[in-house]
């Protein structure tokens, strides 16, 4: 019995060592192409694949076939609210962080946002370090989320 359990936590180790190394996912979800571009750039400079969305509903079928580590979500978008994306992702994944964006601050969206659970909140237009330390803290926090406790056992 007990080589079977050293043999499982080699194995979780093993796993989250690799959950490590890999690329994370990250979905930018905006209507606007150039802002897509825009944040594609930014975000260049991490280990990451990223992933495109121009609305909604392209972001949420994104969601429930892929394992995200971070999404970059538009408030307003042609086709449904952010804020309702937001929610449906929460369903989907909860513990996935989740930044805000928007060209629109309202104190009333700030406030449903992060009832909802977002990660964090800026507006367009934004400063590129700023979205990279954000996005950085936001990975770094789904790592932790991801990899099994080692006092778990």
């Amino acid at each position: 019995m007990g080589s079977a359990r050293q043999a499982e936590k080699i194995m979780t180790k093993r796993k989250a060592e690799a959950a490590r190394k890999a690329p994370s996912i990250i979905l930018i979800v905006d209507d606007e192409s150039a802002v897509l571009a825009l944040l594609r750039r930014i975000l260049s400079t991490e280990d990451a694949e990223i992933l495109e969305a121009q609305s909604g509903a392209e972001a949420l079928e994104i969601a429930r076939r892929t394992r995200l580590d971070l999404v970059i979500l538009d408030v307003r978008l042609p086709d449904v609210s952010g804020v309702e994306v937001l929610r449906r992702v929460r369903k989907i994944d909860g513990m996935l962080p989740v930044i805000m964006i928007t060209s629109y601050g309202s104190a009333e969206t700030v406030r449903a946002s992060m009832r909802l659970g977002a990660f964090d909140y800026f507006t367009k237009p934004f400063d590129s370090q700023y979205v990279r330390r954000v996005a950085r803290e936001a990975l770094s926090t789904r790592a932790c989320r991801l990899v099994p406790s080692q006092t778990s056992r």
